[in-house]
């Protein structure tokens, strides 16, 4: 935020080792060769080139390191930034002569430092240098070479904090969070007004959480559209899980199916409060009989956290299979879902009309 895009934040020192964990997958077939002592004044400027010759194509040249310097001369001379592997390649040129001319002759146009100066500050580690630089970059170099299950959840909720939080040490953050939401799933679904009670909270890391609830049950959603609701029960259960069992009041939503039990509508209905929310049967058949739907599944949550049914839970949905039934629309099932799991109404044997 603020540098160009992809490049190394001028608040991370960078080194001479590859930057990511992607920079040592090369093109299948390729051989490489690092540069050696003709280098040597590349090598003074924390810079590397690497040759690359791939099996029927031109030859690579790659310059890693610290370049962000040097940028502005890299891009004049022909480079193009690769932002995820967070190094400049030239393709068919080889940029060292080049680079070595403008060291010695033209530092001043080397970037927004002139690092040829004989004026320039040598670079030193600081002795109260902050614990957290370069971490970022660690972190994302871990996470991108394949570290994604070794994460811990805290280190994970850091790096998505990455994108909300410019600059400073999102670790505190991080672990403040999961301490108060208990886990991943109760922090991306905490309201609002609960994120607001953290320190350094604002609209940017709401944002985040928010995008990250609604894309997640829209990528679980998308299987449900595609065949039969009842032929896909696992999938069902964890979109339901994932819109509903973090909600802090009740909601009651319908899934509205047709002749194949395909998905045609999920709406929601009505929410209520914490330990309850109002249903109305006509409005049930009104909206079925308006979408040609030829079943459904109800659902609601227990913000209580237990799945169990209540007295006025049995009888509510009694009423609602009775009107359904006068119309020809099959009520499959009512799930009630919570963070400890969910039950269903017809496994327990309660939408059984008796009468019949």
């Amino acid at each position: 935020m603020g540098q160009l895009p992809g490049e190394p934040a001028m608040g991370e020192r960078a080194t001479g080792e590859p930057a990511t964990g992607l920079t040592s997958e090369e093109p299948a077939g390729a051989t490489a060769q690092t540069s050696g002592l003709a280098d040597a004044p590349l090598q003074g400027l924390g810079l590397s080139v690497t040759e690359h010759a791939p099996t029927g194509g031109a030859t690579v040249f790659t310059v890693r390191g610290d370049t962000h310097p040097h940028r502005v001369l890299l891009r004049e001379l022909g480079g193009r930034w690769d932002g995820i592997r967070r190094v400049w390649l030239f393709e068919g040129s080889d940029p060292r002569a080049a680079l070595q001319a403008r060291v010695g002759s033209d530092g001043g146009a080397m970037g927004l430092c002139d690092v040829a100066s004989a004026t320039a500050l040598p670079q030193v580690d600081l002795p109260n240098r902050p614990h957290y630089w370069g971490h970022r970059q660690r972190l994302r170099n871990r996470f991108l070479a394949g570290a994604d299950e070794a994460l811990p959840d805290y280190e994970l909720l850091e790096l998505l904090l990455f994108f909300a939080i410019p600059k400073i040490d999102t670790k505190p953050m991080a672990k403040q969070l999961l301490g108060r939401f208990g886990s991943l799933a109760g922090v991306v679904n905490a309201a609002s007004e609960q994120l607001a009670e953290i320190e350094r909270m604002d609209h940017f890391i709401i944002t985040l959480f928010k995008a990250l609830r609604v894309f997640g049950a829209r990528l679980v959603r998308e299987d449900l559209t595609e065949r039969p609701v009842l032929d896909n029960w696992d999938r069902l259960i964890a979109y339901l899980r994932a819109q509903m069992a973090h909600r802090m009041v009740e909601q009651f939503r319908l899934l509205f199916l047709d002749r194949r039990n395909v998905l045609i509508a999920d709406e929601k209905q009505h929410e209520g409060s914490i330990d309850h929310t109002p249903v109305y049967p006509r409005e049930v058949v009104k909206r079925a009989l308006a979408l040609d739907a030829s079943a459904l599944v109800m659902v609601h949550n227990h913000p209580s956290n237990h799945p169990q049914p209540s007295k006025p839970d049995i009888e509510m949905t009694r009423i609602v299979r009775d009107a359904l039934d006068r119309v020809g629309v099959v009520p499959h099932d009512h799930l009630i879902i919570s963070r400890k799991g969910h039950t269903s109404f017809r496994q327990l044997g309660l939408l059984e009309n008796k009468n019949r």
